[in-house]
């Protein structure tokens, strides 16, 4: 790829419900092969989680923490020893990643996508439409994996 064409940096946006096990390992590579900085990217729509006696408000740094261990085993399956940031915010999921995405300077968002009916796609755009839309970057979507 061209120097010039390369993105310097790289983002990929997680949940524990969908780990994105496919657009972690092509974004690893690219990092890699690139020496692209990578971002892993956690979107909440809630503020915080139920604990044993009520609802308790996580700060953002403990979003991300706890994100982070959730999917640790994954991350290191698919990035190995590849340095990464993690950032996290509180927001729309479309909404997030793309505010993640202007903050940080992220030249490339890699995400994966799942099939969805065509009842969802009429009542309820999906988060990759969005993002694509809406992205100050380019978007590679990727399908989602099952493995």
């Amino acid at each position: 790829m061209h120097s010039l064409l390369a993105p310097k940096t790289i983002m990929v946006p997680l949940t524990t419900e969908r780990p994105a096990r496919l657009a972690l390992r092509a974004a690893g590579q690219m990092a890699r092969q690139l020496g692209s900085r990578l971002i892993l990217a956690y979107v909440s729509p809630e503020p915080g989680h139920m604990e044993q006696v009520g609802f308790r408000v996580e700060t953002i740094d403990e979003i991300r923490d706890r994100l982070e261990g959730a999917l640790g085993d994954i991350i290191k399956e698919e990035l190995g020893d590849l340095p990464h940031e993690a950032v996290a915010r509180v927001d729309d999921p479309a909404d997030g990643i793309v505010t993640l995405a202007r903050m940080h300077g992220v030249d490339l968002i890699v995400l994966e996508t799942r099939p969805r009916s065509l009842l969802e796609r009429v009542f309820k755009p999906s988060v990759s439409a969005k993002v694509v839309q809406h992205a100050p970057c380019a978007v590679l979507v990727l399908p989602e994996t099952t493995a």
